[in-house]
């Protein structure tokens, strides 16, 4: 991870990184946060635009309401950079914090922790449906 974080950084300043009394690594987890909710909201975006004013019956706001979920899908040019790069944010401030000594309060790790075991959670229900639905 140092030889990457030195590619990044440059040698200099991750020499002064890893002989600095750091005090954790809140304001990277907090770049690598606001990221991800930019692309968040790009998506939104993508969708306030694609849908326009909302109908005022029940069938117009239900089509609307599909129109809007899958407008949220649609892939945002640069949007594998953002993530990679909030990503990479995350994995220098575990690094920072292992140098440390302060890795059981780490933000960047916590954040981690929660988005891979979401992501799992999802992988779970959807191969519990479609076991599901191919025995139905």
């Amino acid at each position: 991870m140092a030889t990457q974080a030195v590619d990044l950084l440059g040698e200099d300043l991750w020499g002064e990184v890893e002989s600095s009394q750091n005090s954790g690594c809140l304001p990277l987890a907090q770049a690598a946060r606001h990221l991800l909710e930019a692309k968040d909201h790009a998506h939104e975006f993508v969708a306030d635009i694609l849908v326009g004013q909302s109908p005022t019956d029940r069938a117009g706001r239900v089509l609307v309401e599909i129109l809007r979920e899958y407008a949220k899908k649609i892939p945002i040019p640069g949007e594998e950079v953002v993530e990679s790069s909030a990503h990479a944010l995350r994995i220098m401030g575990i690094c920072i914090c292992t140098i440390g000594a302060n890795l059981s309060s780490c933000y960047c790790l916590a954040d981690l922790a929660e988005a891979a075991g979401n992501e799992r959670i999802d992988e779970a229900l959807t191969a519990g449906l479609n076991e599901w639905a191919e025995k139905a």
